[in-house]
């Protein structure tokens, strides 16, 4: 590749008359990479040479006309990225295998999720998921249903007898028996709900208690 002067509005600047896409690996002539010099042009910071050049260094997250074209990436937006000029924005987003800290399946980032995850939850982009959405359910699911039984005790007294079964379930998950009874007789004082409903959960909370006994 042989660099060459070109004056740009900002600055002198040196381009070289090809580029190595880091999506497709292939050699791009300056034809080829119109959105890395729009890029070049629009986007100016003080912790970068240029966009060209971070790129032919390999610092930064950019494709060729024929990948943004082709749909393998997603074009990104910088100014809706946290990276507070510590490491280099994402210019495009491109699928990528991961691997899950809980369960070690590999998981794919989707393009679409990179957007989704540092432009518009502003997760700063080096951060990555740790785990593979199965794994995060699980892990986040506890956290809402504790969440959820907070505050239903905390309005107990505005609760529906469905909400009072909602309670009781959340405590035979968590293998708390003695609350689950607590609230089952909760239950049996609001005169709302028949006597064989009553008798089923009774039977119920019996049964699981028994089965971890």
């Amino acid at each position: 590749m042989r660099p060459f002067r070109v004056i740009s509005m900002m600055k002198e600047e040196y381009l070289y008359d090809s580029y190595r896409c880091p999506n497709c690996n292939q050699i791009r002539k300056l034809t080829e990479l119109t959105y890395l010099l729009k890029w070049n042009e629009q986007f100016k910071s003080s912790y970068m040479i240029s966009v060209v050049e971070e790129a032919r260094q390999g610092h930064l997250k950019w494709a060729c006309d024929d990948c943004i074209k082709s749909k393998r990436v997603v074009v990104g937006k910088a100014e809706e990225q946290n990276w507070n000029g510590i490491t280099y924005p994402f210019f495009t987003h491109n699928d990528e295998i991961l691997e899950c800290q809980t369960c070690k399946c590999s998981f794919e980032f989707s393009k679409e999720e990179k957007k989704f995850w540092y432009e518009d939850l502003k997760f700063i982009v080096w951060s990555y998921p740790k785990n593979c959405a199965s794994c995060r359910r699980k892990i986040r699911e506890p956290k809402v249903k504790s969440k959820r039984l907070t505050e239903l005790i905390t309005n107990i007294e505005n609760t529906d007898t469905t909400e009072v079964e909602e309670i009781i379930d959340i405590f035979l998950e968590y293998g708390n028996f003695e609350k689950a009874k607590y609230y089952l007789s909760v239950l049996r004082k609001r005169n709302a709900v028949d006597q064989e409903r009553i008798s089923f959960i009774k039977e119920k909370i019996h049964n699981l208690s028994q089965q971890n006994t």
